[in-house]
């Protein structure tokens, strides 16, 4: 849907989105992972502004945090960084994120990791349940992200007492 909606886009919406790009802070690199804060999220996606607020909240909220901006890249930071918990958008390029969530809990050495769907697009119900039937995800998070639920889905899955022990 986005491809769509940004191919039909009138040049003045295409100049604004690049002049606010310009304008935003370039994204920190991942530290190396035996630099990374416990516990840790990976928060995996393709859109810049998601990330950067996600960003803020994560580690307002005193976690480690390690990103990546696609699915295949999202697998590959899990298999290096083993985050406590990978936070991930549902539809992404190279890898969707529900795909990644499923190959995250068949890989024996990530199987225990927690992985939580975030979606603009498919939040009934019916999406969720097949989220957790299909895709064996822990949690489904709805966009546009509230800091209070975000915070709940935190807390519920790594909790900060995980730091102190």
């Amino acid at each position: 849907y986005k491809r769509r909606f940004w191919a039909g886009a009138p040049r003045e919406l295409w100049n604004r989105k690049f002049a606010e790009q310009s304008r935003m802070p370039k994204e920190p690199e991942n530290p190396p992972p035996n630099e990374v804060g416990r516990p840790l999220v990976l928060l995996v996606d393709d859109e810049a502004d998601i990330r950067r607020m996600a960003r803020l909240e994560i580690l307002a909220l005193g976690y480690g945090l390690v990103v990546g901006r696609h699915g295949q890249e999202g697998l590959e930071l899990a298999r290096l960084y083993r985050p406590d918990l990978v936070l991930t958008d549902a539809l992404m390029p190279k890898l969707d994120g529900r795909d990644m969530c499923r190959q995250i809990k068949q890989d024996p050495d990530l199987a225990g990791t927690r992985v939580v769907v975030m979606t603009s697009l498919y939040t009934g119900i019916k999406y969720e349940a097949q989220a957790y039937k299909n895709y064996l995800v822990d949690g489904y998070l709805a966009k546009p992200l509230e800091f209070a639920k975000l915070k709940a889905v935190l807390h519920k899955w790594v909790p900060l007492e995980a730091k102190r022990a």
